[in-house]
């Protein structure tokens, strides 16, 4: 598992795989997942990280 931030872009990447990426679903507006060819999640990008709040995202993983 790798974590990527472009503080530019203000993006972040959760790779989860090293797969590669053969489809991306939006799961809401600026997070899309990332998928392989057999379905399984790669990746997660976050976009507009800083205007987020994430800990309450945080708080209903855990």
């Amino acid at each position: 598992m790798k974590l990527e931030f472009d503080p530019t872009a203000d993006a972040a990447y959760f790779e989860i795989s090293s797969a590669p990426v053969e489809r991306t679903e939006e799961i809401e507006s600026g997070i899309n997942a990332d998928y392989d060819a057999e379905g399984h999640l790669v990746g997660i990008e976050v976009l507009s990280v800083s205007k987020r709040n994430l800990s309450e995202a945080l708080e209903e993983v855990a």
